[in-house]
């Protein structure tokens, strides 16, 4: 009997003392003291709350996609405007239009010629029509 009541009162202190903290912070916090006491609407919010969580987790995976793809697509972009550039300055560099001095009567002959060579095909154009013309109505 002496035992029984030694066991009794020492789990009752082992309650009190794990169990006072508890009590305590439940009064101070109703709010969580009415979750305690209502475990649907507990096993509820905790749902909603997962679900934002969710939601939440993805927005901040997709911001942080675009600057990680930012982030990679960027030397690429850097060295296609480096190479924009320098492209752009050899090719004004080395394409200079020509000045009447230093190739501006070449240019005029070749033009001449092409003119001529021209007239010259058209005339026996017209001359290859006249033979075929001729063969055809013989035969």
């Amino acid at each position: 009997m002496l035992t029984d009541t030694f066991t009794n009162s020492w789990s009752d202190a082992a309650q009190s003392a794990l169990l006072r903290p508890v009590q305590n912070w439940l009064v101070e916090h109703p709010v969580m003291g009415w979750l305690v006491g209502h475990p649907l609407w507990t096993l509820g919010l905790s749902v909603i709350g997962l679900l934002l969580f969710a939601g939440l987790w993805s927005a901040i995976a997709r911001l942080t996609e675009g600057f990680w793809l930012a982030l990679v697509r960027l030397p690429f972009q850097l060295s296609g405007w480096i190479f924009g550039a320098v492209s752009g300055l050899l090719v004004r560099q080395w394409a200079k239009p020509p000045t009447p001095g230093d190739g501006g009567d070449r240019l005029k002959e070749i033009v001449a010629r092409l003119e001529t060579l021209q007239t010259e095909q058209e005339a026996l154009l017209g001359e290859m029509r006249e033979l075929l013309g001729t063969r055809g109505g013989e035969g």
